[in-house]
Parts: structure tokens; C-alpha cells; sequence
């Protein structure tokens, strides 16, 4: 009925046949070229993994100890004081002094360890020595508290030991030295350590506590402000008024210690190669518990206790003699002196006297004046006090339980 649509229809088939094997033939080629490239990828050599690199230190021949030279010197004749090793004293001396002396073409590492067993921490320094050059080491381990407790001379011994960068011992030596009592001062020439004498200034020390407790009854309403006032008076009165307070409070010290019957004693004798420039002092828990001292020992015990009411003592060293003095207000210039070797019968009135004396009759040049304030500063504190024994924890517990 219509020819038209009929020839219409036979085209489409024709062109969708057409279509259809096109895109047949297009997918099959594809999927080989897609095997083709595969299977040639897979049959092409893998590139070798490159070899790790390692990285070798450059090839150092040890240094032939014969190039390598050691002296170890103990200045101050191998005499620890204990009181001066922490101290940064004027006239003092490292405990040894190594010289390392290389006359090799090359540095050199050395590994310096030093001990005094018993008496102090180990001391380990590094240190690289250039090529045909010297090195001075100064020697100084820190001591523990052993040496500070120490009440005698005692024999003890350096060990100085030095390994190469092998770790190979190239040095060795032993040292016999001598350590001080904890309470011995080397005063130096010339009295150049003087300022040390701040070290024997303990006021936290448990004799002292008890010294200022047992004062505040010889003062009125039992009141040892130290310089502390209401603050409401001018300033000249307000400086007056200080004064007057420190005296009093001096005073009551004074009494106090009067009260416990002090005596006063010779120096100690000290042992060593300095008897001549080297002093034993009390520490004021020995001076105010056997209740004698000389002028030295009873000074820095009074010293101790001004400090301890936040005010400043000085220590006075005349040619043969000391005496104590505290300033009559912060950084005042006006001091009172005191000279406690009045006691035991002397009066306070007295002790102010005799200070006045020495320094009438003393020429000023030979006045030291030890401030304890510029000491503390300075990073001169109190020797430590009694390292006390340590109790057997396990005893303890079963004394709890019993």
C-alpha cells in the first residue's frame, strides 16, 4: 500500500547492520591491541633496584700514644678545704691540674674522668686537643656532703683516668690529697678569703632558732621586728626610731647569750701545710650548745642570729682579733660594734666600748670589714648543716606495726 515505507525499513536494517558490525570490529580490535600491549609489557625486562648507599666514616688512624703527653699538678700541695671549693674564693686552687700536650699532625678527643671516692661526685669533661697544641684542665669535682660533715683531717685519693676516642685508657694516675675539716678557712695571703667567713653565718641553723626565741624575753613586749617599722613617722624619725629598735634588739641577744653562760676559749689547732694562714672555726651550733668559742667562733654566731632577723651583720677582723657589728637600718652607714668577749661578766654597754676601742687604736688600713650582705651577693651562702643518717625504712615500718 505504500512502497515508500518499505524501501524506508530495508535502509534502516541495513544501516543498523552496518552499525552493528562497525562497532563489533572496533570493540575486537581494541581488546587486541589492549592484549597485544599487555602481553608486551609483561615480557620487557624489569630496570635493576639501585644498591643502597652506605655511608662509611673516612678511614683515622689512633694517634700513637707516644705523641700524646700528660702531667697532672696538685696546686695548694693537694689541701682540699671544703669551706672554699664552692665558694669562688679569691686565693684558691683547683684540686689538680692536667696538661694534655699533643704533637701529633691531627686532633685528638680525650675523655677525662676524675674522683676523690667518698668525698666526691665523678668529674667527666671532654675535650679535643688541636694539632701540635697544648690543654691545661682544671680539675675541681663537686664534693658531697661527707666533706662539709668532715670534723678532721683525712687522707683520701684522686683517681684520674683519661681514654682516647677508641675508648682505650691512654692515662691513669692515683693522687694522695689531703681533705680538710669542713670547718677549716684558709684565710690566703693577706687575708684575701676573708670574705668566706660569711659561709660560718648560718642563720637557719636549729642553735640559732633557739638563740633568738630564748632573746625575745629580754625585750620589751617580746617584739624583734628586725627593721621592720609601722611606717606612719617622717623619715628622720622613722631612722631614729630604727636605730633605737636594732639596739634593743641587740641587746636582748646579747643577754641571751650571756644567759647561757658562754667562756670564751683559744683557737682550734689546724693540721697541714697552712697552720700558719689557716683557722679552725666553730659553727655556731657547736658555739651555742658547748657554750664556749673565741672571738671569731661567738661573732659569726651573733652574726647568725641578726641575720636571721632579716637584719645585716658585719664581721670585724683587726691585727689578733674580731668583733661583730649590725648596720642600724637597710643599707645604713652607721654601725653598732660590739665585742662579745666581754662575756660572760661583761655588760652590753661594755661589749660597745671595747669595739669602739679596737677601732680608735687600730689603723684603718687593718680594719677588714666582712659585710654579709654584699657576701650573700656575691654567692658566698652558709656552710650545709648535719647530714643527718638516714633511718632503715623497713625497721621503721615495723615499729609502726608492732
Amino acid at each position: 500500500m505504500f512502497p515508500f515505507s518499505r524501501v524506508s525499513d530495508r535502509t534502516a536494517h541495513r544501516l543498523a547492520s552496518v552499525f552493528f558490525f562497525c562497532a563489533l570490529g572496533l570493540g575486537l580490535s581494541l581488546a587486541g591491541t589492549w592484549i597485544y600491549i599487555n602481553r608486551l609489557t609483561l615480557t620487557l625486562p624489569l630496570p635493576p633496584m639501585p644498591k643502597p648507599v652506605v655511608y662509611a666514616p673516612p678511614p683515622s688512624e689512633r694517634v700513637s700514644p707516644l705523641l700524646v703527653q700528660y702531667r697532672l699538678d696538685v696546686p695548694g700541695r693537694g689541701e682540699v678545704f671544703p669551706a672554699l671549693a664552692s665558694a669562688s674564693a679569691a686565693d684558691y686552687w683547683p684540686l689538680a691540674i692536667l696538661s694534655i700536650s699533643n704533637s701529633a699532625s691531627r686532633a685528638i678527643v680525650q675523655v677525662v674522668t676524675a674522683e676523690v671516692p667518698g668525698w666526691s661526685r665523678p668529674f667527666r669533661y671532654s675535650a679535643v686537643v688541636g694539632p701540635h697544641a697544648t690543654m691545661a684542665l682544671r680539675i675541681t669535682p663537686e664534693l658531697l656532703a661527707s666533706a662539709y660533715a668532715n670534723h678532721e683531717i683525712a687522707h683520701a685519693r684522686l683517681n684520674v683516668v683519661v681514654t682516647d676516642e677508641s675508648g682505650a685508657t691512654s692515662f691513669a694516675r692515683s693522687q694522695p690529697v689531703l681533705i680538710h675539716s669542713g670547718s677549716d678557712l684558709y684565710w690566703g695571703k693577706q687575708f684575701a678569703n676573708a670574705q668566706v667567713i660569711a659561709r660560718w653565718v648560718t642563720p637557719h641553723d636549729p642553735a640559732v632558732l633557739n638563740l633568738v626565741s630564748d632573746a625575745h624575753r629580754f625585750i620589751r613586749n617580746g617584739r624583734m621586728p628586725g627593721y621592720n617599722t609601722n611606717g606612719r613617722q617622717s623619715v628622720s624619725a622613722s631612722q631614729a626610731s630604727v636605730a633605737q629598735q636594732v639596739t634593743a634588739q641587740a641587746e636582748a641577744l646579747f643577754k641571751a647569750i650571756q644567759r647561757a653562760g658562754f667562756s670564751y676559749v683559744s683557737s682550734i689547732y689546724t693540721f697541714g701545710g697552712f697552720t700558719d694562714v689557716a683557722q679552725r672555726i666553730r659553727l655556731p651550733r657547736e658555739t651555742l650548745t658547748l657554750e664556749s668559742a673565741n672571738c671569731m667562733d661567738i661573732s659569726v654566731a651573733f652574726a647568725s642570729a641578726i641575720e636571721n632577723l632579716d637584719m645585716s651583720p658585719v664581721i670585724v677582723i683587726v691585727p689578733g682579733h674580731a668583733f661583730v657589728g649590725v648596720r642600724l637600718g637597710p643599707e645604713s652607714s652607721d654601725i653598732l660594734y660590739l665585742d662579745l668577749t666581754v662575756l660572760p661578766k661583761g655588760t652590753f654597754k661594755q661589749a660597745v666600748a671595747r669595739a669602739q676601742q679596737w677601732l680608735k687604736k687600730t689603723p684603718p688600713e687593718e680594719v677588714l670589714t666582712v659585710d654579709v650582705a654584699s657576701a650573700r651577693r656575691m654567692g658566698i651562702y652558709p656552710l650545709p648543716g648535719p647530714v643527718e643518717p638516714q633511718k632503715n625504712t623497713t625497721s621503721a615500718q615495723s615499729e609502726i606495726t608492732q
